[in-house]
């Protein structure tokens, strides 16, 4: 003998899955596994809905250190918009922000201001930086203290795992310095 699970009346099975006693039972047990489905449906689309929303939010640390680094970069290229590259010197309309000490290898140097400079694409992307003309262009602009200033700093910021709170800062700071440009 089996419990219905409807009416809970004991009922004879006929076959080891029958849950119910009567076609009147099946249908209502049938209606209410439907409403208990769609409410797992709906709660399920919730979540979804609710976790998307927490992504969008949260971006990620990689998109967050590339918002940040557009609106640096974009800044350098203002800053130094009345100089030549300071590797070669060239007046090119091409020009990005060059970090004298890679910014791939020097995490902790990515935003540091002495670090970074106008530079024409040729130099920073075809001639990897142009290092040797960079550092030259360094000390010709502002001196060999300078220079030597930054290679001394270098090593300890080799490294720097920067949190989302720095880089939003980071990202913000340099929003609102290039409003002062335009």
């Amino acid at each position: 003998m089996a419990k219905c699970k409807v009416c809970g009346k004991e009922f004879k099975q006929f076959r080891t899955t029958q849950n119910v006693c009567s076609t009147s039972c099946a249908v209502a047990y049938s209606k209410a596994k439907k409403i208990k489905k769609q409410k797992q449906i709906e709660k399920n689309n919730e979540m979804l809905s609710k976790f998307d929303k927490e992504i969008k939010e949260k971006k990620s640390y990689q998109r967050l250190l590339l918002d940040a680094r557009k609106y640096y970069q974009k800044w350098i290229r203002k800053r130094d918009s009345s100089h030549k590259c300071i590797s070669c010197g060239s007046d090119s309309d091409l020009v990005d922000a060059g970090h004298y000490f890679k910014a791939e290898v020097y995490s902790g140097l990515i935003f540091n201001e002495k670090n970074c400079h106008k530079q024409c694409r040729k130099c920073n992307r075809y001639l990897n930086g142009n290092e040797i003309n960079y550092r030259l262009g360094l000390v010709e602009r502002y001196g060999e203290d300078y220079v030597k200033k930054l290679e001394q700093i270098k090593d300890q910021n080799r490294l720097k795992k920067w949190t989302r709170e720095e880089l939003l800062e980071i990202k913000n700071n340099y929003k609102n310095l290039l409003k002062d440009f335009d």
